[in-house]
């Protein structure tokens, strides 16, 4: 069976204390990522690691404040992250750069996970999801899954928004529309 961790947009610019977009939120769930990271990796499983990435001139940011420039500090992985990284691991480690709030919009994700006509990789049987924001990138990865029928676990530890409010009625959303796993 192929399992696959999500981890969503764990970037400096929404995660680091001097980041963007930072939260104390999403510094909170750092280490329950970090062991979710360790453990897949442990077992043998993938990891795909979504990361925002975005031009000068994108227009998000007439939503919010630049963040996650191409190739800027803002928009790598964080270190407890990244550290886990090993020449070991590389063949299971898969970095998706996004542009938009899916995962899947403009990227090779839904093909990395055999969920495309001739996929070179078999379908994914359960996906385990984590990052930030639950109500933005989280959430929108998500209903993708959903509406690709891919078994997926959201791990509420796991997952962090700067708008609390926003953050538990997404978590709500996930488990009562999209139907997924949602794990207190």
């Amino acid at each position: 069976m192929r399992r696959v961790l999500v981890v969503v947009d764990m970037q400096n610019d929404f995660v680091s204390e001097k980041g963007a977009l930072s939260s104390k939120a999403a510094q909170k769930i750092l280490p329950f990522v970090h062991d979710k990271v360790r453990a897949a990796l442990a077992a043998g499983e993938e990891v795909v690691f979504t990361l925002d990435s975005h031009e000068e001139d994108d227009a998000e940011f007439a939503k919010f404040p630049t963040h996650c420039l191409e190739d800027s500090w803002g928009q790598q992985l964080v270190p407890e992250l990244e550290a886990l990284l090993t020449e070991d691991t590389t063949s299971r480690v898969h970095f998706v750069r996004k542009n938009r709030y899916s995962g899947f919009y403009r990227t090779d994700l839904a093909e990395y996970l055999g969920l495309t006509d001739g996929a070179s990789r078999d379908p994914v049987a359960e996906v385990d999801l984590v990052g930030v924001c639950t109500n933005i990138c989280c959430f929108f990865t998500a209903e993708e899954l959903a509406n690709r029928d891919v078994p997926t676990k959201v791990y509420a530890r796991g997952v962090a928004s700067f708008d609390q409010e926003a953050h538990a009625f997404a978590l709500s959303q996930m488990k009562t529309v999209l139907g997924l796993d949602v794990i207190e």
